[in-house]
């Protein structure tokens, strides 16, 4: 039965073999640069054109997961997220085309990491605060803080505080730099 890191590993190795760039947000991306937290899914954005649908599906199918070309399409066409299940395991692919300009500068601005001895690219610190401060759930809210409180001092303070207000959420940057200072370290 696969990890989860087998499965961002399989992910990262299947979209390098087919030269389509990408980048994991999301929980993995979280843990790398934040807090550890449970998630059961890999999320990924990939820089897919609809011509390479079937060659993608079929690559995936080589590596033991399953995905409809007619959802990729889909998603694709309503600009929406498709799912990629992996059959060796409970853990499944949440999966997105490049929409705009958010998921342009997250893939212009991602990081090479190692999982389990294969190069992955994750969103930059920067990138996941900035996002998770757009979706503001509870839990975007603690995973922005963590991963601020952990990259304080190594953070591109400038870029992020650029994004936050490109983005509206210069507010909720300012409640978290507020935060870190009260809960960080003394």
């Amino acid at each position: 039965m696969r990890t989860l890191e087998d499965v961002a590993k399989e992910v990262a190795k299947t979209l390098k073999a087919l030269g389509i760039d990408y980048v994991i947000v999301g929980g993995i991306a979280v843990a790398g640069w934040g807090n550890i937290r449970t998630t059961r899914d890999v999320d990924v954005i990939m820089a897919i054109e609809s011509g390479r649908v079937k060659e993608l599906v079929g690559a995936f199918k080589k590596r033991g997961f399953s995905v409809s070309a007619g959802n990729i399409l889909s998603a694709l066409e309503k600009k929406n997220h498709f799912t990629i299940f992996d059959e060796r395991s409970e853990y499944h692919v949440d999966a997105k085309g490049v929409y705009g300009e958010r998921e342009l500068r997250t893939m212009r601005t991602k990081k090479k990491t190692r999982i389990k001895g294969v190069n992955v690219y994750i969103a930059s610190p920067e990138d996941i605060i900035a996002n998770k401060l757009v979706f503001g759930s509870e839990q975007d809210l603690k995973d922005a803080e963590g991963i601020f409180i952990r990259q304080l001092g190594k953070l591109d303070l400038e870029y992020l505080e650029e994004i936050c207000r490109e983005m509206g959420v210069e507010d909720e940057l300012a409640g978290l730099k507020r935060r870190a200072e009260d809960t960080g370290p003394k």
